[in-house]
């Protein structure tokens, strides 16, 4: 019984992710031409914008990833180079104050680049 739970978060966890990844890849070239940022978000927002000003997908990648992190930690898996930690340590530079953060171009074609690999 317990074999099942496991193989159904597994095959959860891998259809999470798988979607979250082609998402990425639909819409990281599209970052890279116009600088829009899709790693602003309701979570990772360090100038306050409403959320009418975020790009309406930011939050539902943000939702995705932070599930399947909740996934990987429920089902005991390392999360450090997943899909899902990727996406969210993008955020995280993007909200940074560092003076060094790269540019939503510059975030979203190293992820892009780190992401084509996988695919």
């Amino acid at each position: 019984m317990q074999r099942d739970r496991q193989a159904e978060g597994e095959h959860v966890l891998r259809l999470a992710e798988s979607e979250l990844q082609q998402s990425l890849l639909d819409v990281l070239p599209r970052v890279v031409d116009t600088g829009v940022s899709i790693f602003t978000n309701t979570h990772f927002n360090p100038h306050k914008m409403a959320d009418a000003k975020l790009v309406p997908s930011a939050n539902a990648l943000l939702n995705t990833a932070l599930a399947c992190l909740e996934i990987r930690k429920a089902l005991g898996f390392d999360s450090a180079a997943s899909v899902g930690q990727l996406f969210i340590n993008a955020c995280s530079e993007n909200a940074s104050q560092h003076a060094q953060r790269r540019s939503p171009q510059k975030l979203a074609a190293a992820l892009l680049q780190t992401l084509r690999p996988l695919h």
